[in-house]
């Protein structure tokens, strides 16, 4: 994998990106890439980055603008090509893409953009971002479906297991998905000829199983980055949970890591987030002191670098209790003499909640900021907090009763898992609380449970919570 190439491929989605650096410096940089790696491996490139772009677009659709692209870098690359090649070629496709019968995938807001002229349209396709729920995970296929569809598409199986990664992995750096695109194919390749081999794949499957394990961390907490509201303020309450930390630790540590991932994660080369994690690591690892540790966390630390976070994020952690979130709400909260008066007394909370997943803590914890909020601005702070009191208990109630309800989340049992919380709370309220309450659960209390998805989840059960008297 070549990051200068994916740098290239990235910058062509805002053609903008390259112009301080010249056109020059884009074609011999692009025709050196292309030139090492061949059109079928360039292509995947960037069917990655389309992918990633369009997960909503069909096979046919992605595969159609990635092969305008590389037939752009190919004829670009030719020794009489003119040196403003790349720019006329972005303007064509551009233009194509806002045709009433465009072959391209169809994006949100692509409307908007295509009333827009030249270079104004070209950086407002480049800027827009899928943003719907996210794609179930691929699930990993058998050793039978891997040789049935190896077998009979040899050619394209790769560019097809790019576009199913990469759609559902859509805010990690794009050389990963390229990474585990070549160690599945490989796999393909080993232990599907002449006939399938178990040992063969028990063996490659064993050999990723790290790298399998990081990416659904690393996906999991980029999407977060990209997609939760509140995100580092979550990040405050998991580590001062994790680690035991104050309010002010803590918020370092998650302002640390939260500036990594938003520096990285959307950057098409691996470097960046492999450096920003391995620094935070030892800053874990290494300030933390380590003797007042548990034995499981210890055992992470020992761990290289990229193994170390996936396996504290599966740690169990312990709630912190607190009898300052017990005492009624004070106006003092709001005064400027106690600053983050409502994050500290927030942080108190969420530290207390420790089964619930960051998609849902940061929701709820972010409507009880809302109301706290709009009574510092009131004209009586007092009677505010007091009138707000009963609104405030109940979505703290909620907030325990899904703590509790997630503390007994285990993923393999889940329709065991399903049919207990269907039992729980039937004959609460109407048949919508009901379901609400139940798609909330199943969906949004594994650790690692979309960002997105759960955020609406939430909304939706606090919604007939209200509704309830």
């Amino acid at each position: 994998m070549r990051n200068t190439a994916l740098i290239f491929i990235s910058a062509l989605l805002v053609p903008a990106l390259l112009a301080d650096k010249g056109k020059n410096y884009a074609k011999e940089n692009v025709c050196q890439e292309l030139k090492a790696t061949g059109i079928e491996k360039f292509k995947e490139m960037v069917t990655v980055l389309y992918s990633q772009k369009f997960p909503n677009g069909t096979f046919q659709e992605v595969s159609c603008v990635a092969d305008e692209m590389t037939k752009l870098a190919v004829k670009c690359c030719k020794d009489d090509a003119s040196p403003d090649c790349y720019d006329k070629g972005a303007t064509e496709i551009s233009e194509k893409s806002c045709g009433k019968d465009s072959p391209f995938p169809k994006h949100p807001g692509i409307e908007q953009c295509c009333t827009l002229q030249g270079q104004e349209r070209k950086l407002c396709l480049a800027s827009l971002r899928y943003s719907a729920d996210e794609l179930p995970s691929l699930l990993e296929p058998t050793n039978e479906e891997v040789c049935t569809e190896f077998t009979k598409d040899e050619k394209d199986y790769a560019v097809r297991y790019v576009y199913e990664f990469a759609r559902r992995h859509r805010n990690i750096p794009a050389g990963f998905v390229l990474n585990a695109t070549q160690n599945h194919v490989r796999m393909a390749e080993r232990c599907c000829r002449p006939a399938i081999k178990i040992s063969c794949f028990l063996q490659e499957r064993l050999q990723m199983q790290s790298s399998n394990i990081f990416l659904r961390f690393l996906s999991n907490v980029c999407n977060n980055q990209v997609n939760l509201k509140s995100f580092k303020f979550g990040l405050s309450t998991y580590y001062g949970n994790l680690l035991g930390l104050s309010f002010e630790e803590a918020s370092v540590m998650s302002g640390r890591f939260q500036a990594g991932l938003e520096k990285c994660c959307l950057q098409p080369q691996p470097e960046c987030i492999i450096e920003e994690l391995t620094s935070f690591q030892k800053v874990l690892c290494g300030e933390t002191k380590l003797d007042a540790m548990s034995e499981d966390f210890r055992k992470c630390c020992s761990k290289p670098a990229l193994d170390t976070l996936p396996c504290m994020d599966d740690l169990k952690r312990q709630p912190r209790q607190s009898p300052d979130v017990a005492k009624p709400l004070s106006s003092q909260l709001c005064e400027e003499a106690q600053p983050h008066g409502i994050d500290r007394y927030l942080f108190l909370i969420g530290v207390n909640h420790a089964s619930i997943s960051l998609p849902v803590l940061t929701t709820v914890l972010d409507r009880i900021k809302n109301t706290v909020m709009a009574c510092c601005s009131s004209d009586d702070v007092a009677a505010c907090l007091t009138e707000k009191e009963s609104k405030l208990k109940k979505t703290k109630a909620l907030l325990s009763k899904l703590d509790d309800t997630c503390s007994r989340y285990f993923r393999p049992a889940l329709p065991s898992f399903k049919t207990l919380i269907q039992k729980e709370v039937q004959g609460e309220g109407g048949e919508k609380r009901t379901q609400a309450w139940v798609d909330l659960t199943t969906s949004c209390c594994s650790q690692r449970s979309p960002a997105q998805l759960c955020q609406k989840l939430t909304k939706d059960a606090i919604k007939y919570e209200d509704d309830t008297v």
